[in-house]
């Protein structure tokens, strides 16, 4: 037992120094949790060493960070921010402050980065906390200081400015008195002596000059007042927005272990809603149609409360706000009804009401974001060659080349990533979207003219195209043109790579396609005439102004018997059905009729293309059919 004033007596195999580094490890394993021990035991380990028995250093800092990178999913974001310390050994707490409304404090990530080997000496995440801070009023928070004292120094410059026009006007008035008295030319009693016109033209002269100047000096001065005025109303505006509201501060609490001096470069990833993505597109077809562009663009918006200035952002197909599973299907049973009396206010309503629907609440575990910013260390984009063997210019013409290039695909999972190889700002306002590229792209394409003169006589221009980038269509709104003119809007689909999509541009006005029914004739048939058929023939004419033979798939469609007292037959087709195995899968079985053309240059007026078949409809006597129309 120990006594009052008595210290241990010395052990041969605990000396006093040893023994209390022991007491301050078992005293510090107890705080922290026990994914942190290997950290604190390698900071143990470096105390044991020191030349006499201390205690670990404690330190806390507060750093916003920089926003560095940003993953934009379809509803929300990812913002990673990165904070630099030169650390000292010993236990750090690390602040970062001025965490944006809307944080998902649980999904707070935190990363040590020391590079691609990190040895036992190098700082060590503890673990990471949010923190929340309620009823901070704005004017005394350090943002309503900046703008009261921004407007204050704004006021003062309109205050200058004033005194400036008063002084201005009065040099305005002495020039005024002096072109008088040079224009009067007379003495100070009255008398009129003999005129000296060189000295008068010098004094006009002069005149001039000054009340140019002044003029400019006036105009001058009336700019800067009016942009002064403009920066008043916009702090005034801000402060009356915010200046009534108290916010929440709120930070994250990062522990760090450095058993030695080291630098520290931290990573803090969290998640913010009021951000998202959307493809956009512009396709652009030849206008002598050798070819197409696709330009893969991503129309931008956030309105988080923070501007992403100058970063390194990534657009990914995944959505971490959805559940990353599905619900579980619950069994259900059958039973004898008993009489269930009402009660009112039930959890789930009346009986029988939501019950069965309440695992649509249930939500999964859901997605931890990930890093998907290009790279994982630092900014750039990639090393120049030597001087050696690059000029200055080729050196900046490779950097903006790679600037410009397209964005690179990273597939994790079952999504996707598109990491864009230059950094861009995006402030936080809702009102506006900022469109910025992709990736732009040549697609294998095949252009064909296609005629419904069933719906109209117009012939319309479509591309068969393949997507032959890495990229994955996403559906989206797509801008068309063919050659320099707009053609209209239309929606893309989702086109996985190396898959075929179709793309209208627009009617040609130099060919048509008309139809009209021959004749109708309603008859008895059968061998001794108990049946009833009626018979179309109809005609198509394809009239082609271009000039040039043409590719032209024509579509009509002929009726479809659903009974089997019902019989439906085509015959005298001028031309073949198309042999398309899509076709013949699909829209064939369903009374679509489609041909496969090719239409001379010839084909014009009284020599247009005829296209004729004739369908006939037979049913008993005895059997009413519905109408079919012509």
């Amino acid at each position: 037992m120990r006594t009052a004033g008595h210290a241990y007596p010395p052990c041969a195999h605990y000396p006093a120094r040893r023994r209390n580094i022991v007491i301050d490890q078992q005293r510090t394993h107890r705080l922290v949790r026990q994914p942190a021990r290997e950290a604190l035991a390698a900071l143990a380990l470096a105390f044991a060493g020191a030349s006499h028995a201390q205690d670990f250093a404690s330190a806390t800092v507060s750093d916003p960070g920089a926003i560095d990178r940003v993953v934009i999913y379809p509803t929300s974001a990812a913002v990673t921010r990165v904070i630099h310390k030169d650390l000292t050994q010993g236990l750090w707490t690390i602040r970062v402050t001025n965490l944006p409304e809307g944080v998902v404090g649980s999904q707070l990530q935190a990363k040590v980065r020391s590079g691609d080997a990190p040895g036992p000496s190098t700082p060590r995440l503890l673990g990471v906390e949010y923190e929340e801070t309620p009823g901070i009023d704005f004017a005394g928070s350090p943002e309503g200081a900046a703008l009261a004292e921004r407007l204050k120094d704004a006021k003062q410059r309109l205050e200058y400015a004033a005194q400036d026009r008063a002084q201005l006007a009065q040099r305005d008035a002495r020039v005024d008195q002096v072109g008088v008295r040079v224009a009067a030319n007379a003495t100070a009693d009255g008398a009129t002596p003999k005129s000296d016109a060189a000295k008068a033209i010098a004094g006009l002269g002069w005149t001039n000059e000054q009340k140019a100047a002044l003029l400019k000096e006036a105009r001058e001065l009336q700019v800067r007042t009016e942009g002064i005025q403009r920066e008043i109303d916009a702090l005034q505006r801000e402060i009356a927005q915010r200046g009534g509201v108290t916010r929440t501060q709120r930070t994250a609490v990062v522990k760090i272990a450095a058993p030695v001096p080291a630098p520290l470069d931290l990573d803090l990833i969290y998640m913010v809603p009021k951000a998202a993505w959307a493809p956009a597109y512009s396709i652009r077809a030849a206008g002598d149609r050798s070819g197409a562009t696709v330009e893969y663009d991503a129309m931008i918006v956030q309105r988080t409360g923070e501007e992403w200035k100058d970063v390194r952002v990534s657009l990914s197909t995944a959505d971490p706000v959805r559940a990353s599973q599905p619900s579980e299907v619950e069994p259900v049973y059958v039973d004898i009804e008993r009489p269930m009396p009402a009660i009112e206010g039930g959890m789930y309503g009346s009986a029988g009401g939501e019950m069965k629907d309440k695992s649509r609440f249930r939500r999964g575990k859901p997605g931890q974001p990930g890093e998907r910013g290009p790279g994982g260390g630092g900014g750039g984009f990639g090393t120049p060659d030597s001087a050696a063997e690059k000029s200055d210019d080729d050196r900046a013409g490779a950097v903006l080349a790679e600037l410009a290039g397209a964005a690179r695909v990273a597939e994790a999972g079952i999504a996707a990533s598109f990491e864009l190889p230059r950094r861009i700002t995006v402030p936080s306002d809702g009102t506006r979207k900022q469109r910025t590229r992709i990736a732009s792209f040549e697609p294998e394409a095949k252009f064909v003219y296609t005629a419904q003169p069933l719906v109209t006589d117009s012939v319309f221009l479509r591309g068969d195209m393949v997507n032959s980038s890495s990229y994955q269509l996403l559906p989206g709104s797509a801008q068309v043109f063919m050659g320099g003119d707009f053609i209209g809007g239309t929606a893309m689909p989702s086109v996985p790579p190396k898959s075929e999509f179709k793309v209208f541009f627009g009617p040609d006005r130099a060919v048509r396609a008309t139809r009209e029914v021959v004749s109708k004739v309603t008859g008895q048939a059968g061998l001794f005439g108990g049946s009833v058929a009626t018979t179309w023939k109809y005609r198509i004419k394809l009239d082609n102004g271009t000039g040039r033979a043409l590719a032209l798939e024509v579509l009509d469609r002929r009726p479809v018997s659903r009974n089997e007292k019902i019989e439906v037959k085509i015959a005298d087709l001028s031309a073949p059905l198309s042999t398309n195995a899509e076709y013949a899968a699909g829209p064939q079985k369903s009374g679509i009729l489609r041909w496969d053309l090719t239409v001379p240059a010839s084909a014009r007026g009284p020599a247009a293309l005829p296209v004729t078949w004739t369908v006939q409809v037979t049913h008993a006597k005895d059997v009413q059919t519905t109408g079919l129309p012509d």
